[in-house]
């Protein structure tokens, strides 16, 4: 039975590491492809626009370091396109994993292929992350980036502020320091 965990364990490890390797191979996108893993035999599945796209996933798997072998489903299909709702839902998902902080929002607006993001970021790099990830999906022919960066705020939350008047309340009257009070050196 552990040796069986243990399997599955570096199975689950290299499919994470092979997920990795596509996310940040900008010929491929995550997106396209579904990897599973049994016993060091990478088995691949999905839809790309172009033979480019599908050679390219098959480099950076057979490349990396514990595959054993490569089983090809991979369909590039003649006529392959997504829709402007698959489009959008896919962006939608991808930028909600990004967005951590809660000001920060993009709005994905899809027509005809052509991607319209809108929004504000505190970080530039989420903004570039954003478009990036536009850019990857198969389907879209153009994308216009409307996202500003704005700067974070750097005021203290209420509730912060209320909890350090209780712990320091001063009630009006100017602090007064003891005159015997030392230096410390």
């Amino acid at each position: 039975m552990t040796t069986l965990l243990k399997k599955n364990q570096i199975d689950n490890e290299l499919a994470r590491k092979i997920r990795d390797r596509i996310k940040w191979d900008k010929r491929v996108s995550e997106a396209d492809l579904e990897v599973v893993v049994r016993g060091g035999v990478v088995i691949v599945s999905g839809f790309v626009d172009t033979s480019y796209k599908k050679n390219a996933a098959l480099n950076v798997i057979s490349d990396t370091e514990g595959v054993w072998a490569v089983e090809d489903r991979i369909v590039v299909p003649a006529d392959y396109f997504r829709t402007d709702e698959e489009i959008t839902e896919i962006l939608e998902s991808q930028l909600a994993e990004m967005i951590k902080i809660g000001d920060e929002h993009i709005e994905v607006d899809v027509v005809d292929g052509i991607v319209k993001l809108e929004g504000e970021v505190y970080r530039p790099r989420l903004k570039a992350m954003a478009v990036a990830s536009a850019w990857e999906l198969s389907g879209v022919r153009d994308v216009l980036n409307f996202i500003e960066i704005k700067d974070p705020p750097r005021r203290v939350p209420l509730s912060m502020k209320s909890k350090f008047q209780k712990i320091f309340p001063r009630n009006g009257e100017d602090v007064i320091l003891e005159e015997n009070s030392k230096e410390v050196s």
